[in-house]
């Protein structure tokens, strides 16, 4: 069996900034694989990929809103709205990957980040939700659904080129967004971990000392969405993609870590390049 590559495995390259392209994700039209509402996101080569650079196939559920039972901060029970993401990936590209997800939300509206918060009692009840095969004889039902963080602890396998894919599905939630994120309309997740591609690139010579630092960035996969109602009136499928100004799902390099001289005070890094 070939050796498990793990997304830390990177091709770097320090290119100019308008060489870093922002390549809309191909969705077949026809998929007799997908469920209903189901979006399919096959990879894109972007001009920093280089050769050993893998990506996963992508697919997904918009958000859906729903209300489950938690905690409240001293530890009585109450009930909680979650925002959560179903989502499958599979792997083509003939080796074992290991695929260390991160979910970020990021509104567009209100300019505040949300990670992916995988709490287990939380996500039991969407689990059982979204998997109704789910019983005594068959405790993980059909979907085998697991959080962020148990999907990093296996290798992805990788499927033949002709054969049914070897889906692996997984849920990212959050939690509380009315509260983090009170009537956020307009919002982006963007999906780390799908590739191993990493490229660091040298800034513009930035004041006061014309210094320039180095920028890490990711190959990340941006979906836009929007929610055209508000807190008071949410449905569970309130959220859908946003292509009004272009396509909805994009692949991008994303700026990850800014690296700077020894000693040098921090700088804030870009987010993103177009």
């Amino acid at each position: 069996m070939a050796a498990t590559r793990t997304a830390i495995g990177a091709t770097l390259a320090i290119g100019l900034f308008a060489a870093v392209g922002a390549f809309p994700a191909a969705a077949p039209a026809q998929d007799e694989y997908k469920q209903p509402g189901e979006r399919k996101i096959d990879p894109a080569k972007l001009p920093l990929d280089g050769e050993d650079v893998w990506t996963l196939h992508f697919r997904y559920k918009p958000p859906r809103i729903m209300t489950v039972d938690g905690f409240d901060a001293k530890g009585n029970p109450q009930k909680q709205i979650a925002w959560y993401m179903w989502f499958q990936v599979y792997n083509r590209s003939g080796e074992p990957v290991t695929f260390i997800p991160e979910f970020e939300l990021v509104t567009t509206d209100l300019n505040t980040t949300h990670l992916d918060e995988p709490q287990p009692y939380v996500f039991e009840q969407i689990k059982r939700f979204e998997d109704r095969t789910i019983s005594k004889e068959q405790p993980e039902g059909e979907l085998k659904l697991k959080t962020t963080i148990e999907i990093s602890r296996r290798p992805i396998q990788a499927s033949k080129p002709d054969a049914f894919p070897r889906l692996v599905s997984g849920l990212a939630i959050w939690t509380d967004m009315a509260e983090k994120a009170p009537k956020t309309n307009k919002f982006s997740v963007y999906v780390t971990g799908l590739s191993n591609g990493v490229a660091v690139e040298e800034s513009k010579p930035l004041p006061p000392n014309n210094e320039v630092v180095k920028l890490v960035k990711k190959k990340t996969l941006r979906i836009n969405f929007i929610r055209p109602t508000d807190d008071a009136k949410q449905q569970i499928i309130d959220i859908q993609p946003d292509g009004e100004v272009g396509p909805a799902e994009t692949w991008i390099y994303r700026t990850s870590t800014t690296l700077k001289p020894r000693g040098a005070a921090p700088t804030p890094a870009p987010e993103e390049k177009k």
